[in-house]
């Protein structure tokens, strides 16, 4: 296409913060815009709870840069907000993209004229009545990963249009070989999805049982009660997140449910061994013995013998980090740009 023909994009997130979705949305906009596309993204006004507020203030003043706790302020386009969706100009062929799940009533209430789609990143363990609707119905679907299209097909009533998965850039997550690695890392996350009891249960059996492996977690939380053990650091910037990672020996992802894990691509990109659990994003990147070790969901003894295995052989450590390397060279987000752009060359025929 060219950048005449190219529709201009609205991004519609549900907020600002520090999430893999605002932080994948943000890039693949500036991408967008980088190609020549219009591109604006549009989040709602007044919608973060009080605590919500206060965490977010709490935060920004922790780290003394308001911006800290978002990511938006990294999108160099406009920023658009909103109480309903029909407050905005929109231009001829627009397309409108409800980025997650809670942006999906938004864009449905949309009545001026745009080409309206749905971009799904996984989903809840145990939908409610609201996120299970989001996704029925029959409206231009995207995801991004293999592994969550069938269940999408069916919802959406065959109205997938692709894939367009998460990438990693190598310029801000790679081995560092001047950092010693020794030991086990994790990104905590208290959303029931993300599994928390059971990433603490099996830091805490892996530091009974291996007190001189240091374990090592960041987050946007604070410490939660049975970490304390851990050298545990709160919304790091990108080079202290490259740190820890390459800190890591092993990296831990205990999921429920995931979309496409940026996680493990940053780990995998960084030099760990992924550990991670059967969750569908993690199938999407991983193959058990190959590029990472896969355990059964809520298995907490399995967690602990990929452990053992991994910090006990040294070859297979090699091995599986070496594969994953082979991995990220297939998630770039040049790739990905291209696949999105492809998918929006070919919504005329829905609109």
């Amino acid at each position: 296409m060219t950048s005449a023909s190219k529709p201009s994009v609205t991004f519609v997130l549900p907020g600002d913060g520090r999430s893999g979705g605002v932080r994948v949305t943000v890039i693949m906009a500036n991408l967008l815009r980088g190609r020549g596309y219009g591109v604006r993204i549009a989040v709602p006004k007044g919608r973060e709870s009080l605590r919500q507020r206060v965490d977010l203030f709490l935060a920004s003043l922790a780290r003394r840069r308001e911006k800290s706790t978002g990511f938006l302020h990294l999108f160099e386009g406009p920023v658009a907000r909103f109480r309903h969706l029909d407050e905005l100009d929109y231009a001829p062929g627009e397309v409108v993209i409800a980025v997650g799940t809670y942006s999906v009533p938004d864009v449905r209430a949309l009545t001026k004229p745009a080409v309206k789609l749905r971009f799904n990143h996984g989903f809840p363990a145990k939908p409610d009545a609201l996120q299970d609707q989001a996704w029925r119905g029959r409206m231009p679907t995207i995801t991004v990963s293999n592994t969550l299209v069938p269940r999408l097909q069916q919802q959406t009533e065959g109205s997938v249009l692709g894939v367009v998965p998460n990438g990693i850039d190598t310029r801000d997550y790679f081995v560092d070989p001047t950092i010693a690695r020794d030991g086990i890392g994790v990104l905590y996350n208290s959303h029931p999805n993300k599994a928390p009891e059971d990433l603490i249960a099996v830091l805490r059996e892996a530091h009974r049982r291996r007190p001189d492996v240091p374990q090592y977690a960041f987050s946007t939380e604070r410490t939660p009660a049975g970490l304390e053990h851990v050298r545990y650091t709160r919304l790091p910037p990108v080079a202290e997140a490259r740190t820890i990672y390459n800190r890591a020996k092993i990296w831990l992802l205990t999921s429920r449910t995931e979309g496409l894990p940026g996680v493990v691509l940053e780990a995998m990109a960084c030099g760990c061994v992924v550990i991670s659990s059967d969750n569908d994003g993690s199938l999407e990147l991983m193959r058990d013995g190959e590029n990472g070790l896969i355990v059964r969901r809520g298995d907490l003894p399995g967690f602990q013998a990929a452990i053992d295995r991994v910090l006990d052989d040294p070859a297979l450590a090699a091995r599986l980090a070496a594969g994953a390397q082979a991995t990220i060279r297939q998630f770039t987000w040049e790739r990905a740009a291209d696949k999105m752009e492809k998918i929006l060359g070919t919504l005329s025929s829905h609109s």
